[in-house]
C-alpha cells in the first residue's frame, strides 16, 4: 500500500511536470498551428489554448495510468489525434509516450500484444495511406520512422524493464528457495543427529542389557556350581582331602560370583567395569577342572579356532558351561565329552549319557536349555539338544562372524 501511495504521488508530479512543460513551450511559440481550413475561426484565435486544455486533459488521465492502463491509453490517443490535427505540440507527444510505457509495463500479455499490434498497424498504416492519398515517399518514410521512434520506443523500453523485474523477482525467488532448502539440509541434519543419539543410545541400553543377562547367566553358573559341589561333597562320605579341594573350588567360585556380580551392579547402574571381560573359551581348562574336582569324568576333544567374536567365543563358553551344570545335576557320574571345532562356523558338541529312566529333560534342564538356544539364535547360530543312541547331545553352531 505505500508503495502504491508513493508511486501515485510521482504520477502527479509527472503530470504537473508535463503540464507545466507545455505551458513553457507554448510560451516559446513551438505549439503547432491549426490547418488551413480552420483559418479565421475560434480554435484557430485561441489554438495555444486549445492545446493546453487537451495537454491538461491528457495529463489529467496519467493520474489513472496504473488502475485503468488500458483506457488511459485510449483517451491519451484520442487526445493526442486531435492535438495533432489543430497543429500538435511536443508535450502531448511525451504523454502518450508516458501512457503506452506504462500500459505496456502493467499490463498482462494478452492486452501488451493486442497494443503492439495496434501500435504497428498504426506506424505501417499512416504511411501507407499517406502514399496512397498521393504524398511523396521520402515523407512516408519519415512518417514511419516518427511513429516507430514515438510508438515502439515506450514498448521497446517497457518490455526490457519488465524483464530485468522479472530476473530480479527470479533471483530472489531463487535465493529464498536456496535459503528454505538450507535451512531444511540443517533441519535434516539435526533430525539425523539426534536420531544417531537416540540409535546410540538404544545401542548402549540394548548391549548394557545383554551385558547383565550374560552377567547374571555367570553369577547363577558359579552358584550353580558351588551348589553342586557342595551337595555332592555332602553325599559322599567323609573326606578331608577332597573337602578341602571342594571347599577351595566352591571358595574360588564364591569369589567370582562375587566379582561378576560387582560388574553387573556396575552396568546396572551405567558404569561398566573395564577390567572385566567376559568369559570365553580360553577359560574352558578352568571350567573343565573345575567339574572334575568335583568327581565329573569330563573328556575334552578338538581345540577352538581364533580368534573370535567376543560374542561367540562368550556364548560357546556359556553354553559348554551350562551344559556341564546340567549333566551334573541330571546324570551325575555319567561321563562328559566336550567337543570344539569347525571351520566355517564354530561346532559346540557336549555329550554325556541318560540315565535309563530319563528320556527328557526335566523342567530345569529344559529352561537352562531355553537359554541356550536364545543365545545362540542371538548370534545367528542354531543350537540343537535331545536324546540320541542312549547319549544327551546338545550341538551348538555359532558364527565366526556376528553381524
Amino acid at each position: 500500500m505505500g508503495r502504491l501511495r508513493a508511486a501515485m504521488q510521482d504520477d502527479r508530479v509527472v503530470a504537473a511536470s508535463l503540464v507545466l512543460l507545455g505551458v513553457v513551450l507554448a510560451m516559446l511559440g513551438l505549439s503547432g498551428n491549426p490547418p488551413a481550413t480552420l483559418a479565421g475561426t475560434a480554435i484557430d484565435r485561441y489554438a495555444v489554448w486549445w492545446h493546453l486544455l487537451i495537454l491538461v486533459a491528457s495529463a489529467s488521465m496519467l493520474l489513472a495510468k496504473r488502475k485503468h492502463p488500458v483506457l488511459t491509453v485510449v483517451v491519451v490517443a484520442v487526445l493526442s489525434a486531435v492535438d495533432g490535427y489543430l497543429g500538435g505540440g511536443i508535450a502531448i507527444f511525451v504523454v502518450l509516450f508516458d501512457a503506452l510505457y506504462t500500459a505496456a509495463l502493467v499490463t498482462g500479455p494478452v492486452v501488451r500484444r493486442r497494443i503492439i499490434w495496434v501500435v504497428a498497424i498504426v506506424s505501417v498504416g499512416g504511411p501507407v495511406a499517406l502514399v496512397v492519398a498521393g504524398g511523396a515517399l521520402r515523407d512516408a518514410v519519415v512518417l514511419f520512422l516518427q511513429a516507430v521512434a514515438l510508438y515502439g520506443t515506450p514498448l521497446w523500453w517497457a518490455s526490457d524493464v519488465r524483464q530485468r523485474t522479472e530476473l530480479a523477482e527470479l533471483e530472489s525467488r531463487r535465493a529464498d528457495l536456496e535459503r528454505e532448502r538450507a535451512d531444511l539440509a540443517r533441519e535434516v541434519a539435526a533430525d539425523a543427529i539426534r536420531i544417531a543419539e537416540l540409535d546410540l543410545e538404544s545401542a548402549i541400553r540394548e548391549e548394557r542389557a545383554r551385558m547383565a543377562r550374560d552377567l547374571h547367566d555367570v553369577v547363577a553358573g558359579h552358584l550353580s556350581a558351588v551348589a553342586i559341589h557342595t551337595a555332592a561333597t555332602l553325599s559322599a562320605p567323609a573326606d578331608t582331602e577332597r573337602d578341602r579341594a571342594t571347599l577351595r573350588t566352591v571358595r574360588a567360585g564364591a569369589l567370582d560370583a562375587l566379582s561378576e556380580m560387582r560388574s553387573m551392579i556396575l552396568v546396572l547402574r551405567g558404569r561398566p567395569d573395564p577390567v572385566t571381560a567376559p568369559a570365553g573359551l580360553a577359560r574352558l581348562d578352568a571350567l573343565v577342572a573345575a567339574a572334575r574336582s568335583t568327581g565329573q569324568e569330563v573328556a575334552v576333544v578338538g581345540t577352538a579356532p581364533t580368534p573370535l567374536p567376543a560374542a561367540t567365543d562368550h556364548a560357546a563358553f556359556r553354553i559348554v558351561q551350562e551344559s556341564l551344570t546340567n549333566a551334573a545335576r541330571h546324570a551325575p557320574g555319567a561321563p562328559v565329552e566336550i567337543a570344539v571345532g569347525g571351520q566355517e562356523r564354530v561346532e559346540v558338541v557336549v555329550t554325556n549319557a541318560l540315565k535309563p529312566s530319563r528320556a527328557t529333560p526335566p523342567l530345569s534342564a529344559a529352561t537352562g536349555l531355553l537359554v541356550m538356544r536364545e543365545r545362540a539364535e542371538a548370534l545367528g547360530g542354531t543350537l540343537v539338544a535331545g536324546p540320541s543312541d542312549g547319549r544327551w547331545v546338545v550341538r551348538a553352531t555359532l558364527p565366526k562372524v556376528v553381524s
